[in-house]
């Protein structure tokens, strides 16, 4: 799990164990902060056999009064809120088999209304293992809307012992009425510090501060990155910057270089122009940040020269300094 989301994970689960958990969560944050592997550790424990001896034992306690939910913060270090992953339950989700565990992806733009109801009809129905049945739906944003409002029926009456998380980038897009009735958590993204001693472990190469805020201060995207083989970096891109602020590089051979990985520079540069209208408030800035989305949203139209577009972006990096990114 990374590190950052194991607050949020142990304070859910510690809930979970006295039944003080919401049937419905909502994980809410920006793309690559973890949302979806803090409901896939949330699944597992909501599944494990071992939790779930704990957490009958702590209900039982719970009726009898002799603690509130407060109490959990104060029970032993070694009180399991992990998945223990011996268990039955979790050797079938290692091996992508648990029948209780639903998953809803799509490759398409869209979520429809099919995958939602096949979905459903599964959890109303026993669980197969003779505990929880839980449903991770990542990106609900981009359910349709006859999805959402079959999914609604579900979060406003509930079958027993079944759970759903989701995960969204974009809750703005979300129908009111999906948004009232689930527990909505916001998973932030980890400091600069964290990012840095996780990536550490990971024995990738740190980044400065620049890099990462270039990557959306993500150190999961950063390393996507750094992963993939035919990708051009962040250093390349100062690199070019530093070639037009001197004058050794002109806009249209930039943008001609970097016309493949045209999206990636447009994030850049948007990222660049929104934390410097932040510091300074320089309404230049601003507009140059606007610039960059309307040419994001141009570049998912099929057949446009990438180059042409980014030529006027190189242009007004001509009045800043490579010392900003760095």
């Amino acid at each position: 799990m990374y590190p950052w989301l194991e607050s949020s994970f142990d304070s859910l689960i510690a809930r979970y164990k006295i039944a003080k958990l919401h049937h419905g969560l909502l994980f809410m944050g920006v793309a690559d902060a973890g949302k979806t592997q803090l409901c896939q550790e949330i699944a597992k424990s909501l599944l494990c056999k071992t939790i779930a001896g704990t957490r009958k034992a702590a209900a039982e306690t719970q009726s009898s009064g002799l603690f509130e939910i407060e109490d959990i913060a104060l029970q032993a270090p070694d009180d399991k809120l992990e998945a223990c992953g011996v268990c039955k339950s979790c050797l079938l989700i290692d091996a992508g088999s648990h029948p209780d565990l639903h998953i809803i992806t799509t490759e398409k733009s869209q979520i429809g209304i099919d995958i939602i109801r096949q979905t459903i009809s599964k959890v109303t129905q026993t669980a197969q293992l003779s505990g929880n049945k839980v449903v991770i739906i990542p990106q609900i944003e981009l359910m349709s809307e006859s999805a959402s409002n079959a999914l609604l029926k579900t979060l406003e009456e509930p079958t027993p012992n079944t759970y759903l998380l989701m995960t969204t980038n974009e809750s703005q897009r979300l129908l009111p009425t999906i948004l009232s009735r689930c527990e909505k958590q916001t998973i932030a993204l980890p400091s600069f510090e964290q990012s840095c001693d996780w990536l550490a472990t990971l024995d990738v190469s740190i980044p400065s501060r620049a890099a990462l805020l270039a990557h959306g201060s993500s150190p999961i995207t950063y390393k996507k990155e750094l992963e993939d083989a035919e990708s051009i970096g962040f250093d390349d891109f100062l690199e070019t910057l530093q070639g037009l602020l001197e004058g050794s590089e002109t806009a249209n051979r930039a943008a001609l270089k970097w016309q493949t990985e045209a999206p990636k520079v447009v994030k850049w540069l948007a990222q660049h122009w929104l934390e410097r209208y932040k510091s300074t408030q320089n309404i230049s800035a601003y507009d140059n940040y606007q610039a960059c989305l309307v040419a994001s949203k141009r570049m998912s139209h099929p057949g446009l020269n990438k180059s042409l577009i980014l030529t006027p972006l190189f242009d007004q990096l001509r009045t800043t300094k490579v010392a900003s990114f760095n």
